[in-house]
This record gives structure tokens, C-alpha cells and sequence, in this order.
């Protein structure tokens, strides 16, 4: 966890997500209590590529209360708007190329801290 309730997730460098990957990395997306929310960072940074199914496992966690995608290229941003083409049911989410303003922009949103 970076602070309480938001935690980062770097995914892995010129990989593939597949379904199988985002199902794992959602099942440790759990909240700390019963009744409360996180918010996910979530690095997209020279992932090479996110399956559709894998986007949709994403769109789906119930616990996420915010998704604030980063990346820093042109490339980062394209795979970051094709997760964000998912219909995101655990509330709003965003790209950025700054970490600092994804974690305000969390904090806000996802009333975390």
C-alpha cells in the first residue's frame, strides 16, 4: 500500500495480460475491513498488450471505489483508454501520466487517505 486504502499495482513490463493475470492480481484487491473501499494505482507503463477479457475482470472489482491509470507514452496512454473502454462498474477511472496528481485525484474521488 502506498497509504492507507490505495494501493499500487505495477504491472509487468512488456507482458501480456490475459484474463488468468487480472483475475489474480483482482483477488488480492480485498479491503482491509468489512465496509470499507480502496483506490488503485495502477501502472500501465510498457505493458505490451491487456486482453478483453482481462479488462473486463478489471471493470468489475467490487471493492475498487477508483482506477487511476499511469502511464508515460503515447502507447501507455492507447492500452490505458482501451482498459478504460470497459464498463467500469466499481466506480470512476482515469489515465494519467503523473503520480502525484493520480493520487490527489484518488483521494478526492475515492474519499481515501
Amino acid at each position: 500500500m502506498i497509504q492507507q486504502q490505495i494501493v499500487r499495482i505495477v504491472l509487468p513490463r512488456d507482458e501480456h495480460l490475459d484474463e488468468h493475470s487480472a483475475r489474480l492480481l483482482a483477488a488480492g484487491l480485498q479491503t482491509p475491513q468489512p465496509g470499507s473501499v480502496l483506490a488503485v494505482l495502477m501502472d500501465v507503463t510498457d505493458v505490451a498488450s491487456v486482453s478483453r477479457a482481462a479488462r473486463a475482470v478489471f471493470s468489475n472489482v467490487g471493492s475498487v471505489a477508483a482506477w487511476a491509470l499511469l502511464g508515460r507514452t503515447p502507447v501507455d496512454r492507447i492500452l490505458a483508454h482501451f482498459i478504460l473502454g470497459g464498463d467500469f462498474k466499481s466506480g470512476p477511472a482515469r489515465y494519467f501520466t503523473s503520480e502525484p496528481e493520480a493520487l490527489e485525484w484518488l483521494k478526492e474521488t475515492a474519499h481515501v487517505h
